[in-house]
């Protein structure tokens, strides 16, 4: 309804002139003579305000949005400032739903959660201590042998006909001399580099210890958490919470499960290919090499070098040569093969997404969006397939099909309320 500005009431219509009554149409608004008319508003003098409609800004939505704004930039203040402790923290949950399938299990084996608990993480520290003192020494052991045969490997490389060709053209050992001397001044300018190292190892250590009591934690009370949410929430709704958390849980453990045989497919093959081609140490460089896998695109490269210095020292140029050449092909075929294949049957990804969103995850956040880019997008999918779900329910389609045929089936339909002509 509105009023023009002789004071006479007018309602929308897109109805034809005639109208029982006498009423009049005015382009396309109806105007009602039976209706009383009051006068225009006029102000009494020049200093009285003239009345104006009322703002639909309130202070609420002004605060609302100020709230807003300030809680995005105290978000990326945390996110930008505590990216340590996001990345303990996120690790911290994944290591838990790692564990809690193990704990649940001995749940169902008739021990009580906190017995489940403390077996497991003790069965984990002793494989970590087992694996050190597998992995460690023969480490140590080969860098000794390899800092004994540098000058002995330096004076092998300078005698290869391929050396002396790229001397000959680009002067490559003047190139390597400067370059040495250049890195020897640099390693002189260092400041105590052994004390450096030693905080390394101390933030490394810290770190371990940090995670290991989050998980134990997250273990212990992190299912009355999440119950203590769920308990806020409208009943209408907490099934459906439930189901999309079970989900995620699911998704994140067969990741985990996922990324596990991927490093002990890496472990085997390194394994037998140093073993074929009589590489010392083939057992401890081969589980090095798995454990490569556990950090996606750059594990697997730093342990690839790591195993082709080794060969090019203990067995010659050619088993360098090939350890190196074994590496690159590896990684590609895992990247692009191996792990999407994997993620296939575990996450219940396409390999396509899996490779899309490893890639577009480490291009964002490097190495930690590579890691982090499977459980992502699973749970993506998990919350677009569960409002899918939800469309389909509102339209009281059957789970399965497809939507238009069923439309289809069921004829025309009134359409929906944001579908309908409205007037302007």
């Amino acid at each position: 309804m509105g009023i023009f500005s002789d004071g006479v009431h007018c309602r929308s219509s897109q109805r034809s002139p005639s109208f029982p009554g006498g009423s009049l149409l005015l382009g396309r608004w109806r105007v009602d003579p039976e209706r009383p008319v009051r006068p225009p508003v006029e102000p009494v003098n020049d200093l009285e305000p003239v009345p104006v409609p009322r703002s639909q800004v309130t202070v609420k939505t002004v605060l609302t949005i100020c709230g807003a704004v300030v809680g995005v930039l105290a978000a990326l203040y945390v996110v930008i400032h505590g990216i340590v402790m996001l990345t303990l923290t996120v690790t911290a949950v994944l290591l838990a739903v790692a564990f809690n399938h193990g704990v649940e299990r001995l749940e169902r084996w008739g021990l009580k959660r906190p017995l489940a608990i403390v077996v497991v993480m003790f069965g984990v520290v002793g494989a970590l201590i087992g694996a050190s003192f597998l992995i460690i020494p023969p480490t140590v052991s080969q860098v000794r042998d390899l800092a004994d045969r540098l000058p002995e490997l330096n004076a092998r490389i300078h005698q290869t006909r391929f050396f002396q060709w790229l001397d000959a053209r680009i002067g490559l050992e003047q190139r390597l001399g400067a370059l040495g001397e250049g890195s020897s001044g640099l390693l002189q300018q260092a400041v105590d580099p052994a004390l450096r190292v030693l905080r390394g190892l101390v933030a490394g250590l810290g770190a371990f210890v940090t995670v290991l009591f989050l998980v134990i934690f997250m273990l212990a009370y992190g299912g009355r958490v999440v119950r203590g949410v769920l308990a806020e929430s409208l009943p209408a709704h907490r099934q459906r919470y439930e189901r999309v958390l079970d989900k995620v849980y699911h998704s994140v453990g067969g990741y985990l499960s996922g990324l596990a045989l991927i490093a002990v497919v890496n472990a085997t093959c390194a394994t037998l290919f140093l073993a074929i081609l009589g590489v010392p140490f083939f057992l401890p460089l081969g589980i090095l090499s798995g454990l490569g896998s556990l950090i996606p695109l750059l594990g697997a490269t730093l342990a690839g070098l790591l195993l082709s210095v080794v060969a090019l020292a203990s067995s010659g140029v050619l088993d360098g040569l090939s350890v190196a050449v074994y590496t690159i092909v590896y990684q590609q075929f895992e990247n692009h093969v191996l792990a999407p294949v994997i993620y296939k049957h575990t996450v219940k990804l396409n390999p396509l997404v899996t490779l899309l969103g490893i890639l577009l995850f480490a291009e964002l956040a490097g190495v930690l969006g590579a890691f982090l880019a499977v459980p992502i997008v699973g749970t993506c999918q998990i919350v677009i397939r569960e409002l899918l779900l939800l469309r389909r329910e509102r339209l009281k389609l059957p789970l399965r099909g497809d939507v238009a045929e069923q439309l289809e089936k069921r004829g025309p339909r009134r359409p929906s309320f944001w579908r309908r002509p409205r007037h302007v």
